[in-house]
């Protein structure tokens, strides 16, 4: 067995961060990757695969890690007895959101990759499985609270999902648009401050 040689599979990442950066991943060329790696597509082959393993190299690490992540968030929050969560959940939201954004940032290429060139992977809709993580909970935030907003008509589980997904799909647009990590903190509070009026409404705590 041939012994593979010291950084190639380093630099073969790197240079496929930016040709799917560039081109998306169905127009990336493993050819031109090889290339601007210095190696050939049999040692490609070798260590990925394929395109689609490549990929996936370089984009499940960030997307598991921030699931991870959005989980103990979401758990965290949950596991507040209910008096607690009716306080806090405002401000409990907007710090992790803050915490969310400076995670987008901090893999800001490899996720603009995923909104915007990740057509014909599995990962091409990935933004839905965090909303389906905070529409069950947002469901156990209600019953925990014994709050009436389903039961009412006020919302249902359909505009949870249509709602929570409009929030997350405004917040990494902020890397869609080349933001700065500052600017997008900015622009994430305004929105914040935007859904949370519509939140109050739908949980019926206009007074606080």
């Amino acid at each position: 067995m041939a012994k593979q040689i010291e950084g190639v599979y380093e630099r073969v990442l790197e240079c496929a961060k930016e040709e799917f950066v560039e081109k998306g991943y169905k127009d990336a060329s493993l050819r031109i990757i090889a290339q601007k790696a210095d190696t050939s597509t049999s040692s490609i082959y070798t260590r990925f695969s394929d395109k689609e393993g490549l990929f996936n190299a370089l984009a499940t690490p960030v997307v598991e890690g921030l699931k991870e992540w959005f989980l103990e968030v979401q758990e965290g929050f949950h596991q507040l007895p209910s008096s607690k969560q009716k306080q806090s959940m405002f401000k409990y939201s907007v710090d992790k959101t803050e915490l969310l954004v400076d995670y987008i940032y901090d893999n800001s290429d490899i996720l603009k990759i995923l909104i915007i060139g990740s057509d014909g992977t599995g990962f091409s809709n990935f933004i839905n499985d965090f909303v389906e993580i905070d529409v069950d909970y947002t469901l156990k935030y209600l019953a925990l609270t014994q709050n009436d907003a389903i039961p009412s008509g006020r919302a249902s589980p359909e505009l949870l999902h249509m709602v929570t997904s409009a929030f997350y799909l405004g917040i990494f647009e902020t890397v869609v648009h080349d933001m700065s990590r500052e600017d997008a903190h900015i622009y994430v509070r305004q929105l914040q401050r935007f859904f949370m009026c519509g939140w109050k409404d739908i949980l019926n705590l206009q007074d606080r």
